[in-house]
């Protein structure tokens, strides 16, 4: 994260910012992870934990990943879980960050769990010619208006992340003109 000029550990610090990896325990990782990230008791006591150590207030809570969860539990378990974890968190006024795998779940569960958040981002990697290239997707976004596109990204050490748009569309958006009609 630091390549990209984050400091999580700020956040941390001040009790307003946690990681619950439900991953790296599948890898025989033992600590600072859920340690059985397939039982939803195990992941809801541990996310409690970190809740009630972070002060169950205005607190964001990144959890890393779902796929486990999906993997080892009856769907309509593990989406009764996700609104519960979802509705805890948020009640606490909290947010909560989930990953997924669009490849990972069946597509219709997948829309599924894109009906319970407020907000989808899809990253992408395409392969063009010879070139991976990377984009990214904002599929959704509570109480935003927006205009779903792909968005190329780069990644530049101690910069961050870097969207490469389109300048004429941004000037057309700045401006409010509207796209030059197309001649015939």
């Amino acid at each position: 994260m630091k390549e990209f000029g984050w400091d999580p550990k700020k956040y941390q610090s001040m009790n307003k910012l946690d990681f619950v990896d439900c991953y790296s325990a599948t890898a025989g990782i033992t600590e600072g992870v859920v340690p059985q990230p397939f039982d939803l008791t195990s992941v809801s006591i541990y996310l409690t934990a970190v809740m009630e150590r972070l002060g169950n207030r205005d607190i964001t809570i990144v959890l890393d990943s779902l796929i486990p969860i999906f993997s080892e539990t009856e769907s309509k378990h593990a989406i009764s879980f996700i609104q519960s974890i979802a509705a805890k968190v948020k009640k606490a006024g909290g947010k909560l960050i989930l990953t997924l795998s669009t490849g990972s779940v069946h597509p219709e569960l997948f829309h599924k769990v894109e009906s319970l958040v407020d907000g989808v981002v899809e990253l992408r990697m395409v392969e063009e010619g010879q070139m991976l290239r990377r984009y990214l997707l904002v599929r959704k976004m509570d109480r935003r208006h927006i205009t779903p596109r792909l968005v190329q990204f780069d990644i530049i050490g101690g910069r961050g992340i870097q969207l490469k748009l389109s300048r004429i569309g941004l000037l057309w958006r700045r401006s409010g003109l509207s796209h030059p009609a197309p001649k015939n």
